[in-house]
């Protein structure tokens, strides 16, 4: 991005980070969580057609995840693809359609969310000794 993007989106990040007056402090001393606050904001700002966001929602107080949340469901209601890499079964269920189940760097599973994350929750309990192969 250029610096006048960012000049003129400025306010904006630092409003949607929450990061306030640590904005001024070099970004190597962040914690990783502000530096994934402040990651999303930038990535958010720019209208991506795709999105990948890695454990963002992990991130950050209750607050900032919820808001996050809620800006992912907007950037997707606008059409905007986005690709969340996740271990928390509850917000897939809450912010994907579709779900893919990768262990061991191989699909085992994918299709609507609900199916796909019940068959990944019985096999971590233990109720499914057969791992199922499906594609949709």
């Amino acid at each position: 991005m250029d610096k006048d993007f960012l000049d003129e989106k400025f306010d904006e990040i630092v409003e949607f980070s929450e990061l306030g007056e640590f904005i001024n402090y070099p970004v190597k001393n962040y914690s990783s969580g502000m530096r994934a606050k402040l990651g999303f904001s930038i990535a958010t700002l720019i209208e991506p057609d795709i999105l990948i966001v890695d454990e963002i929602l992990s991130v950050g107080d209750i607050k900032f995840r919820k808001k996050s949340s809620e800006k992912i469901n907007e950037l997707m209601a606008e059409g905007v693809t986005v690709l969340l890499v996740s271990h928390s079964i509850n917000q897939i269920r809450k912010i994907c359609n579709k779900c893919i189940w990768i262990e061991s760097g191989r699909i085992v599973m994918e299709g609507p969310s609900d199916e796909v994350c019940d068959a990944y929750v019985a096999n971590a309990e233990g109720g499914s000794n057969k791992k199922k192969r499906r594609r949709k």
